[in-house]
């Protein structure tokens, strides 16, 4: 009996020796490629290593703790077969310290010395005060001092104790800024040391080999806490000339890993958005019939809300260079996607900023005409009107503009648009002045019958001050009726273009240097006398 324990005990050392060498642990691995999404990334990995003959599990450690289980896949070449993958989170080995925090931390223990150093010097500026103290009697009980003597000692006194003094009082100065500055510096290790000191994950790849072999392995996984937004600069220098389009992304990740000179591939695709077809169910309508529940009542909105209803599944300004980054830029159109690889290396810090890449530069052709709405903004603005953009693989984002070598302000590019023309704001005009009154001579309120008729004109006027024609578009608008009682009708326009639907006027003028353009708006509204029209 004994002896069977003893080759069982035997036989389970074995066994964990024959198991421990079977791991193989893998840290510092070296990142080849990063496909970056609208929202999320995928890392790829470079491994090279050797598995020796058997079955050998490689420990792939210090990866990031926001891993997607489902997403890893394990390519590569070598004689060996491949037996499963999976990951886990590691909280005994955390994220490494990154350069910021080291600083910092480096940065506190100088000041904790300074500390030190200044409460030693106050401490021995202290103990010289108490030993002049002590010794400020002088001579014995029945000896005098002379009279010189007596003048020395006390100006010696006097200046020693001021000047003790004074460096007291600036080591407590300097003492209090040193606390402070102590105090910021401390609370942004603790900031910095909860983001950093977080959980890593380890991928596991168990591995049979017939006998010991050279492997070439590619690991890739899909990570959050990364992403990329749009980003343009709009560049006109001035009418004649085409638009320069900066195409550019601002990348930001906190993935716990830091992106040293990696191949960048920015994705228009978001692997986390639910790529299902949602499905319809059946839209019920039914009349509104209160139900009491007790002595509680369902109110008229609720009940309504019960019986019809319908369900769904839950779902800067820079220089231009001369070799502009974009022309390392290739395109590759996918069947859903649309990827831009980048050939030069960028680093990406996991600290959640964004950083720019440029990723193209387009010269697109131009119309420019002014526009303007004068019942809500007297100004002119100047739209450079661009078709052909539907090519060109354009999200929608935040726009720089700059007009005449100057930055005239921010813009948003919106390419949901059907339209075939996308216009782009260059901005204010101050020398094209507008004026939209309205002529109360010809304005009036009458009451007919049951009912009263206002009419309402406006005149509206455009007058160039620049020393070129300009070609503007004026838009104004008529009141849209919803109700049968209210009536509007169109009673001068003054050749404008009119949109029932939507009561809009379109004037397009063309207006020579120095000249001014006028247009009338005049319109009437009836509806009975003994009502309120709401917004008239």
């Amino acid at each position: 009996m004994i002896m069977k324990r003893i080759f069982l005990l035997f036989f389970l050392f074995l066994s964990i020796i024959s198991y421990s060498q079977t791991v193989k642990t893998i840290s510092n691995t070296d990142i080849k490629e990063v496909k970056v999404y609208l929202t999320g990334a995928q890392i790829v990995r470079e491994i090279k290593t050797s598995v020796d003959a058997g079955t050998m599990q490689l420990s792939i450690e210090g990866l990031s703790e926001h891993i997607n289980a489902g997403s890893i896949t394990v390519t590569g070449t070598g004689d060996a077969t491949l037996l499963s993958v999976v990951s886990q989170l590691d909280y005994l080995n955390s994220t490494k310290k990154s350069p910021q925090l080291k600083m910092l931390q480096d940065s506190l223990d100088e000041l904790n010395h300074s500390l030190v150093k200044i409460n030693d010097l106050s401490s021995i500026f202290n103990g010289e005060i108490d030993m002049l103290n002590a010794n400020k009697s002088i001579g014995g009980a029945n000896v005098g001092v002379d009279k010189d003597n007596l003048k020395e000692i006390a100006d010696f006194y006097r200046e020693r104790m001021i000047e003790l003094k004074i460096k007291l009082l600036d080591n407590k100065t300097e003492l209090k800024k040193i606390g402070e500055h102590i105090k910021k510096v401390s609370q942004q290790i603790s900031t910095l040391s909860a983001q950093e000191n977080k959980p890593t994950s380890t991928i596991l790849v168990t591995l049979d080999s017939k006998q010991k072999t050279n492997l070439s392995l590619e690991v890739s996984y899909i990570v959050s806490n990364a992403g990329w937004t749009p980003l343009y600069d709009v560049r006109a220098v001035d009418v004649n000339s085409n638009v320069q389009l900066g195409y550019k992304a601002n990348v930001f990740q906190s993935t716990g890993e830091e992106w040293k000179n990696v191949k960048l591939k920015l994705s228009t695709g978001n692997p986390t958005q639910n790529g299902v077809k949602p499905t319809l169910v059946p839209w019920y309508l039914n009349f509104y019939q209160p139900r009491a529940y007790g002595s509680y009542k369902l109110d008229k909105n609720a009940a309504i809300q019960n019986n019809l209803s319908m369900e769904a599944p839950s779902t800067q300004t820079r220089e231009e260079l001369v070799n502009p980054v974009s022309s390392y830029v290739s395109v590759e159109q996918n069947q859903l996607t649309t990827d831009f690889n980048i050939a030069i290396p960028y680093s990406i810090p996991s600290d959640g900023k964004k950083y720019l890449v440029d990723v193209q530069t387009f010269s697109l052709p131009a119309i420019y005409v002014y526009s303007a709405v004068p019942k809500l903004d007297r100004d002119a603005f100047l739209l450079a009107r661009i078709t052909g953009w539907d090519d060109l693989n354009l999200l929608s984002g935040e726009a720089n503009i700059y007009f005449e070598g100057s930055f005239v302000g921010n813009s948003v590019i919106d390419t949901r648009s059907t339209k075939d023309t996308l216009d782009i704001s260059l901005g204010r005009d101050k020398r094209i002045v507008i004026t939209r009154e309205k002529r109360k001579d010809v304005s009036s309120t009458k009451f007919i019958g049951n009912n009263t008729v206002k009419e309402l004109n406006y005149l509206l006027t455009v007058r160039n001050g620049k020393k070129d024609p300009i070609k503007i578009i004026i838009e104004d608008q008529l009141p849209v009726s919803k109700n049968t009682d209210i009536e509007v009708k169109t009673i001068d326009i003054d050749g404008g273009e009119y949109f029932s639907e939507t009561g809009k006027v379109k004037w397009t003028l063309n207006i020579a240097p120095g000249n001014t353009a006028s247009k009338k708006l005049n319109f009437s509204v009836k509806y009975p006398k003994n009502k309120i029209v709401e917004g008239l």
